[in-house]
């Protein structure tokens, strides 16, 4: 593990690096071009602007550049009796530059994803994973649950007249 790594929450400061981050996660091997890094980047500082403790990000700075992203989305469930807040949080695009991988970035940032929701009172954390990395996550106390499905929507949502 780098000595002088340093992790912490993001800033809306970071957006530009964070967007430089979640386009290599997202789009391996393809370089945006400047208009659409700045449009990227600017999209991204909007968003997070807008998230409050909706959402949380750590990430990993190494020599003063960011080289690693881990993302949480919280939300609230629907109240049961005598169980009003029920917290529960999505574990998204978590990512170290390839040429920093395998030196213990990934699970610094993990565990400080998850001190962060702790924090936050989110009870279930929940990830969606490639099978190679699984034990990874298992090493840091996620399980396997088959009862999870999922349903990805193919297209664009219609939205009834009555309903807008």
């Amino acid at each position: 593990m780098p000595s002088d790594l340093v992790i912490r929450s993001a800033t809306l400061a970071d957006a530009p690096a964070l967007s430089a981050l979640r386009w290599r996660w997202a789009q391996p091997g393809r370089t945006p071009s400047a208009g659409e890094a700045q449009d990227f980047a600017a999209a991204l500082a909007r968003w997070m602007e807008t998230q409050g403790d909706r959402s949380a990000c750590q990430v990993a700075e190494l020599d003063g550049a960011l080289v690693g992203m881990a993302w949480l989305a919280v939300f609230e469930r629907v109240p049961n009796p005598g169980d009003a807040v029920r917290r529960s949080g999505d574990v998204q695009s978590v990512f170290v530059v390839p040429e920093h991988q395998g030196r213990g970035i990934g699970l610094r940032l993990m565990e400080s994803l998850c001190a962060v929701a702790d924090d936050l009172g989110v009870r279930k954390l929940t990830l969606d994973s490639r099978d190679s990395v699984m034990p990874f996550y298992e090493r840091l106390g996620f399980r396997s649950q088959g009862t999870v499905m999922t349903r990805t929507r193919s297209t664009a949502p219609t939205v009834p007249a009555g309903a807008r």
